[in-house]
């Protein structure tokens, strides 16, 4: 199964800094990907998901971040070791990113055909007549009819900027593609239709998909594997079914508590108690200790390995 790894992160660590305190936002994660997958990657605010998919794409600012230690390996080659010209050339050609929010995403002085024909015409040899007809047909492939390729940004609503993103990430037909939380800025219509567009996408196009979102509903829908992201770590791993099915991390299992169920007649939602760490001062041992009412004084010393169960299933808990 080795050659089907299109993607192979190992020991990703990535720190930023302001005002002299030291943010630990990614700590030793692994994970890995193979053609035509999608991985959800699943957390609260800040435990570190989007920073990952900056470090893929590598575009984390310089001047206040820095990978210290692992690899990424994209189709057997590290990116953290290749140069800007190397990088630029996998950039929106075999690496593409959605990112969080449409509104601030687009360009607003230039027209949404010009910003999809700028990639292609960057990554293609082909003329400027050619990049923005495909770019229409990229339009089209997304449910907005090409003669508004002329129109700029602010003439759009959120759920058509949102698939000018994704016909932009699109466009020149990648092997990977990154979507950071694409349906949070939209109401619920909007978003199962950007959802099941996105599904049509991945049937017609078999591009290889990190999702990252907070909502195990979207999860559900999309995913073929979960990773549980947690203080910049990953605490629970494995299939879709195993990690819906076979609940293991006492995180994991607060997050399905949190879900609205229709069946049960319940007064309030169950919740996680506390708060996640501060990255600058992050506990000893299992960084969820403090709020785990399963923990002991072996859970708050020491590292907490990530242990594998049954198929892909592993699971970072020393109480399971």
């Amino acid at each position: 199964m080795e050659n089907e790894k299109l993607l192979d992160i190992k020991d990703l660590s990535l720190i930023y800094t302001s005002e002299g305190s030291v943010v630990h936002a990614v700590n030793k994660i692994s994970f890995s990907l193979e053609k035509e997958k999608t991985l959800g990657l699943v957390g609260e605010t800040g435990a570190g998901k989007t920073s990952i998919a900056k470090a893929i794409l590598s575009i984390l600012p310089s001047h206040s971040s820095r990978v210290t230690g692992g690899e990424i390996l994209f189709e057997g080659k590290d990116i953290l070791k290749l140069s800007e010209k190397e990088l630029r050339e996998i950039r929106g050609n075999k690496i593409s990113m959605i990112f969080q929010d449409p509104m601030t995403a687009l360009n607003p002085v230039k027209k949404v055909g010009d910003q999809i024909a700028e990639g292609l015409k960057l990554h293609n040899d082909i003329s400027k007549k050619e990049s923005l007809e495909q770019a229409g047909e990229m339009l089209e492939t997304v449910g907005i009819s090409k003669d508004r390729m002329y129109e700029y940004p602010h003439q759009f609503s959120g759920g058509m900027k949102q698939r000018v993103i994704i016909a932009m990430a699109l466009s020149c037909n990648p092997t990977l593609l990154l979507a950071d939380e694409p349906t949070t800025a939209l109401d619920v219509t909007i978003q199962a239709q950007v959802l099941r567009m996105m599904n049509d996408l991945h049937e017609k196009y078999r591009t290889a998909t990190i999702l990252i979102t907070h909502d195990l509903g979207v999860v559900a829908e999309m995913c073929d594997e979960v990773g549980v992201v947690y203080a910049g770590e990953i605490v629970e791993y494995g299939s879709k079914r195993e990690i819906f099915k076979n609940t293991q991390h006492p995180y994991t299992k607060g997050l399905f508590g949190a879900l609205p169920d229709i069946s049960v007649k319940t007064s309030r939602l169950h919740v996680i108690p506390g708060l996640p760490p501060d990255p600058t001062n992050l506990p000893q041992g299992c960084k969820f200790s403090p709020r785990c009412k399963y923990a002991t004084d072996a859970c708050k010393n020491g590292e907490v390995p990530l242990k594998k169960m049954e198929g892909t299933h592993a699971c970072r808990c020393l109480c399971v």
